[in-house]
């Protein structure tokens, strides 16, 4: 849908017509003429198809984008009611059974008039006011959300381009003399090259595999999936794709980020195969000399490259994490992690041992067990299973053709995952007066953990072998939670064993437990990813000598923001310290991050300087906060996992909300900052 075909959002009811309850019975009934049409000019389409697509949406989602398409107001009357599932886990805000059919037949009575030119966006003003509607309760009244409305209208997307940054002063005419390396061809790193692209700004992308996706070209092990919807695992200025999967397998998502890549014309930019080995901050010049192995077959030659700005979309799991297990260097058979799967080697009728049950391994298990002969899976710590309805399911056509022609309703949608990922915050709090009480960590979190306990007994029910096996000891949310692909039918198979006794070693031809030693054809590893290595395998030095194992030595990788650093002017990093999300999407975080690093880089170029460093002191200042508002969160506390560095802190994920971190980053403040010409 281009911007230019959109007109003025519609304030006059009679521009579009209205249902009586007659009107509405007919349709459900399926008694009105028009729903007879074999084919409906400009859709292709029959009525039949378009009642079939109604069937399948999101009610209130629909009801906000026919609203806002119309000004029906009996649509914005329409009482919303939060409901919980799993305890808590998963909060929808949904409307009655009886509201939810007059929205359909409404809806159906607009689409059946054939394509209607779309409203123009909204006012900001305007689009609070819709924001306010969707919830029970207006968003700033919400006591369990912090919520911030500029964000909230960046997350609808409503413009081609929600995050744009542009030139404050004339467009500069000596752009050519500036240059910036982004790191990586992955999520944050085709974040980062957007604005860069936008402003005119040249830039390369250096990427040290030979295509793009970062981590989903890396990982493509049997059944590797995203676990956040796609309407969510996007970015906002792509509302347009068409996912064909709610969670889409890992091959999808690649796929994704090349399209991006080439739509956006960012090919042109990238350099494969070409491994970022350090990089030196030379004060003089006001640059960074970068060093960088290009590798073309088995030939390894070097390159220089000078660039004023540098920014880092490494990710967060590019240096896989072999467990530290004797003798795993003595196993005469294939044996490798799953971030470096062998498709050369057939696993079918074979002896598997499998280690490690976190996201990986639950993944992987279900794909590995019905051919395999035996599949051992090894587990050190039970994880939080949660079920995720659509998990494996295909988004129909329907659907696809609905979020094409319905104005908006894609918009809705996609900011209702948003809005609904957000609850996430009050289970990751600990309540001292709830504890006080008798409590284990909160109200909210104490009934989820009793929900998917009751999962649990449900799904292996006739094993308590397994329950025992399976029920975590630590809260949900200490961990990373797990997506229930079919991990607990899977333990329950005949050629399948769930092994909990630590391992001593592992051997020449299988794997040492307590209760003995079992003969194994092939070991994968799925030990996870050393997210403590920020910038692996990068080194990089800043002024006066400066580099990350002494900024970090006390306790762990540090930033400002998780995007800056002290003695590292010009150096950005996506997804650095400190910088998971707690909620919400990951590219709507490093489309952020991106936009930060432009609005940065713009103001250098603009004002005549050479160099922006954040200063000491707010740099310490702000970890000293961030440390604050761990503690009142569950992370460190038992049970803790990959958020915890080997200094006892939690370095992964923001304490934030989304709404506080995205008023920290919405635009720098250059008081923060040493800058200089």
């Amino acid at each position: 849908m281009a911007a230019e075909s959109l007109t003025m959002l519609a304030t006059d009811p009679n521009e579009v017509p209205m249902l009586d309850n007659i009107a509405v019975s007919k349709l459900n009934a399926g008694e009105d003429e028009t729903t007879k049409l074999e084919n409906i000019p400009g859709y292709g389409v029959n009525a039949d198809f378009i009642r079939a697509s109604l069937g399948e949406v999101d009610a209130n989602s629909l009801r906000l984008a026919l609203y806002q398409t119309t000004n029906d107001k009996e649509l914005a009357a329409m009482q919303v009611t939060k409901a919980d599932y799993l305890g808590g886990a998963v909060i929808d805000y949904v409307l009655s059974k009886e509201d939810q059919e007059i929205v359909r037949a409404k809806a159906l009575e607009y689409l059946l008039q054939g394509p209607h030119e779309w409203p123009a966006p909204p006012s900001e003003e305007e689009t609070c006011r819709l924001m306010d509607l969707f919830s029970d309760v207006p968003m700033k009244s919400n006591p369990e959300l912090s919520f911030d409305y500029k964000e909230g209208v960046e997350e609808l997307a409503f413009e081609d381009f929600p995050r744009d940054v542009q030139w404050t002063k004339d467009i500069p005419s000596d752009l050519s003399k500036w240059k910036v390396v982004i790191v990586g061809a992955g999520i944050s790193g085709i974040a980062a090259a957007i604005p860069l692209k936008r402003l005119g700004i040249p830039f390369e992308i250096i990427e040290r595999q030979g295509g793009i996706g970062g981590t989903w070209l890396r990982n493509s092990y049997p059944n590797v999936r995203v676990d956040s919807p796609s309407c969510l695992y996007q970015y906002k200025f792509t509302k347009n794709y068409k996912w064909r999967e709610h969670f889409p397998p890992g091959k999808r998502v690649q796929e994704y980020l090349v399209w991006v890549a080439n739509e956006y014309g960012l090919i042109e930019h990238i350099k494969f195969d070409r491994e970022v080995v350090g990089a030196e901050w030379d004060e003089e010049t006001k640059s960074w000399n970068m060093t960088i192995n290009h590798k073309q077959g088995s030939q390894v030659t070097q390159e220089l490259l000078q660039p004023n700005f540098i920014i880092s979309g490494s990710g967060l799991f590019n240096a896989a994490k072999l467990p530290d297990i004797p003798g795993i260097s003595s196993y005469k058979g294939p044996i490798f992690h799953t971030s470096q799967w062998d498709h050369g080697i057939d696993y079918n009728g074979k002896n598997i041992g499998l280690i490690g049950t976190g996201s990986t391994g639950t993944q992987l298990a279900p794909a590995l067990a019905p051919g395999a002969k035996n599949l051992t899976v090894y587990q050190r710590t039970a994880n939080w299973i949660v079920p995720f309805e659509f998990f494996n399911s295909k988004i129909s056509d329907n659907t696809n053709w609905l979020y094409e022609h319905m104005p908006f309703y894609k918009n809705w949608y996609m900011f209702g995952s948003f809005f609904k990922s957000l609850n996430f915050f009050s289970i990751q709090g600990l309540d001292k007066d709830w504890r006080a009480k008798g409590g284990m960590i909160s109200e909210r979190n104490d009934s989820v953990r009793e929900a998917l306990t009751k999962y649990i007994n449900e799904c292996l029910s006739g094993r308590p072998d397994l329950v025992s096996k399976m029920l975590p000891a630590f809260a949900p949310m200490t961990r990373r939670m797990v997506v229930d692909n079919g991990f607990y039918n899977t333990i329950q198979r005949d050629n399948v064993d769930l092994i909990t006794d630590g391992i001593e070693c592992i051997t020449e031809t299988g794997i040492r437990t307590k209760d003995g030693e079992r003969q194994h054809d092939m070991i994968v590893l799925g030990a996870g990813f050393k997210v403590s290595q920020y910038f692996f395998p990068v080194e990089y030095k800043g002024t006066e000598g400066m580099t990350l194992k002494k900024l970090w030595e006390k306790d762990g990788a540090r930033s400002y923001l998780g995007l800056v650093m002290p003695n590292y002017p010009n150096l950005f990093t996506s997804y650095g310290p400190n910088h998971q999300p707690r909620a919400g999407s990951l590219h709507s975080f490093a489309e952020q991050w991106g936009r930060y690093a432009a609005l940065s880089i713009v103001h250098v170029i603009e004002n005549g300087a050479k160099s922006m460093e954040v200063k000491r002191e707010i740099f310490d200042d702000y970890n000293h906060k961030l440390d604050l508002a761990t503690k009142e969160l569950i992370w460190e506390g038992e049970g803790s996992g990959y958020f915890v560095n080997e200094h006892g802190r939690q370095g992964v994920n923001m304490p934030w909300t989304t709404a506080e971190y995205h008023r920290m980053i919405f635009k720098p403040d250059f008081d923060d900052f040493i800058i200089k010409c």
